[in-house]
């Protein structure tokens, strides 16, 4: 049996997990029979056969009934029409992890298809990325004109590669900057450089966010948004810019929340941190120094929700726990985008009440971090 990359079963709890822990086996080791699949995998043999039947745009068998990955060099992605959080999002990205030759990528977006800001933020990163490693990218907005309004004025189509094909056109002018901060609702999507260019973003942030709340917030948002700004400055190490934005959502019936997202393509916080564990925090990297994607979300939850720990070593941290307790005084959900998995830490009046992970998401490397502040209250 070929070498390949082990799942635990709680790596393939989920159709997702599944997709993944199959299609990397089948990618190393092609040919192989359900059962040999099921034995490899522990799993049932009825639910892996059945699996397989079911996905049969991802593998493909022969006469003998022996399982391979279907070969394609062109994948598209369809986003369907309606609001994409970030769980339609990964869903229908989905089959990009599992086709391992493709060397064109295009996105499609259907009538009325509308991005929440989470989601926005991801999709760039990864187009970005995909370019990155020679991947032709095409971005056709052809069939819902709203959405690529809504990317011009929002920013995407500013930090989006120029190596990007863009249908049915790329704007001439970016609304963004055309129209910059005259939306009471919105902080268009800005770059993270040097500390001396990031004040002016943080306090757009700061001040947005403030008046969609209380003046109560006004140190509060400026010490989040400056630690979770200033880390992708410190720590990202990524030739593709980090971004900031901020979104207030009004949906009918539900609270008003502001979306903040603070997203970098660098090495994310497990590696970050693992690179001075050994030296600063024996203990901790006597228990996390193996990269599992269990060890991952342990420490990233750790560094969330303590704050002991630090690339620099003791007396500095990367400012979660300061913008953790800072931002949880009402209702907030922060959710942490991760390589292959997201971790969600929902807080109420300062306590964490539920912790949810997801796990078999398609590569993305670097940071997401997104803030939901619930604000119903003022």
């Amino acid at each position: 049996m070929g070498s390949y990359r082990r799942h635990s079963l709680l790596d393939i709890n989920g159709g997702n997990g599944l997709l993944r822990a199959i299609s990397d086996l089948l990618h190393h080791s092609p040919g192989m029979k359900g059962r040999q699949i099921a034995k490899e995998l522990g799993l049932d043999k009825s639910q892996v056969n059945s699996f397989l039947h079911k996905n049969q745009d991802t593998f493909v068998k022969n006469s003998n009934h022996e399982w391979c990955l279907v070969r394609t060099q062109h994948v598209d992605i369809d986003f369907a029409t309606g609001w994409i959080d970030a769980k339609a999002f990964e869903a229908a990205i989905s089959k990009l992890a599992y086709q391992k030759d493709i060397n064109k990528v295009t996105f499609r977006f259907g009538v009325e298809c509308k991005f929440l800001l989470i989601a926005l933020a991801r999709f760039l990163a990864l187009a970005n990325q995909l370019i990155a490693s020679g991947k032709d990218v095409v971005i056709d907005t052809t069939a819902c004109p709203n959405t690529h309004s809504f990317f011009s004025r929002n920013g995407f189509f500013d930090y989006l590669s120029q190596s990007a094909t863009c249908l049915p056109d790329r704007p001439l002018l970016s609304a963004a900057k055309t129209y910059r901060d005259n939306s009471d609702t919105l902080v268009e999507l800005g770059e993270i450089a040097l500390p001396s260019q990031n004040k002016e973003l943080i306090i757009r942030l700061s001040d947005r966010f403030v008046e969609h709340s209380s003046a109560n917030y006004t140190l509060a948002a400026k010490t989040v948004f400056s630690e979770l700004v200033g880390n992708v400055t410190d720590h990202s190490e990524s030739k593709i810019p980090g971004l900031a934005g901020l979104q207030v959502y009004r949906p009918y019936n539900k609270p008003k929340h502001i979306q903040t997202v603070i997203s970098d393509s660098g090495l994310g916080i497990a590696t970050t941190l693992r690179t001075t564990l050994q030296n600063e925090y024996p203990k901790l990297y006597a228990q996390f120094s193996e990269e599992t994607v269990e060890n991952d979300i342990a420490l990233v939850q750790k560094a969330f929700t303590s704050g002991e720990v630090s690339r620099f070593g003791k007396g500095r941290g990367l400012g979660f726990k300061s913008s953790r307790e800072h931002a949880s005084k009402e209702k907030v959900i922060i959710i942490i985008r991760q390589l292959t998995f997201s971790l969600a830490l929902e807080y109420s009046k300062g306590q964490l009440i539920n912790v949810s992970e997801e796990r078999g998401l398609v590569p993305i490397t670097g940071t997401h971090i997104c803030f939901d502040f619930y604000v119903d209250n003022f």
